[in-house]
């Protein structure tokens, strides 16, 4: 494996273990407003974290369904414009 893979989940380990800590502290765990603050946080963080995996693959599983998503909008098309 690549060394900026074997880098690169290492830094997301590092990350989760932060926000795993962050979590279990008293003061975010029993309290509603934090908790909820920082799961949008932890969802934003984790999205963009995330981006170099889930971005190429979200791209190759909407090109190889391509053509049904275009047949379908273009016979949707097609039916509302014939009324």
């Amino acid at each position: 494996m690549p060394q900026s893979v074997i880098e690169y989940i290492d830094f997301l380990w590092a990350q989760f273990q932060y926000d795993w800590s962050v979590l279990s502290t008293p003061w975010i765990l029993y309290t509603v407003i934090p908790a909820l603050a920082y799961s949008v946080f932890f969802y934003i963080k984790w999205w963009i974290l995330l981006a170099p995996v889930t971005v190429p693959l979200t791209l190759l599983r909407r090109s190889s369904s391509d053509n049904v998503i275009t047949k379908n909008t273009e016979e949707s098309v097609t039916k509302l414009l014939k009324g």
